[in-house]
């Protein structure tokens, strides 16, 4: 049995246009009855917005979460030993970008195995 694997695919540098074209073109395809290559897609205006999502403490909660899913913040702030708010905003965010997942309990977890990345230097 083959093993799925949960793959974010991140892409730095590509302009709004483009994106909407490839949005446009999935419409499409969709509307056609043709299939429409599935999986996630965060988009960067540029590195430095990358950077000030997925910080170096913030992959480190995506990996802590990977292995080990927490009860909620403060259980993973004592596991991280880091403040609580401070988790608490880096949950927020990561949540928001679908990379960890509050189940209805408020249990923390991250199902993302693999984060692939394009990043366009002259774009």
């Amino acid at each position: 049995m083959a093993e799925t694997r949960a793959t974010t695919e991140i892409e730095v540098g590509r302009g709004l246009r483009a994106a909407a074209a490839d949005v446009a073109d999935a419409w499409k395809a969709a509307e056609a009855g043709r299939s429409v290559g599935g999986g996630d897609r965060i988009l960067f205006r540029d590195w430095a917005a990358l950077c000030a999502v997925l910080s170096p403490k913030r992959y480190d909660l995506l990996r802590h979460l990977r292995r080990s899913p927490e009860d909620g913040v403060r259980a993973l702030a004592r596991a991280l030993k880091r403040d609580v708010r401070r988790v608490h905003a880096d949950v927020v965010a990561l949540a928001d970008l679908g990379l960890v997942t509050r189940g209805a309990d408020g249990r923390l977890s991250s199902e993302v195995d693999e984060i692939a990345s394009t990043i366009r230097v002259a774009a």
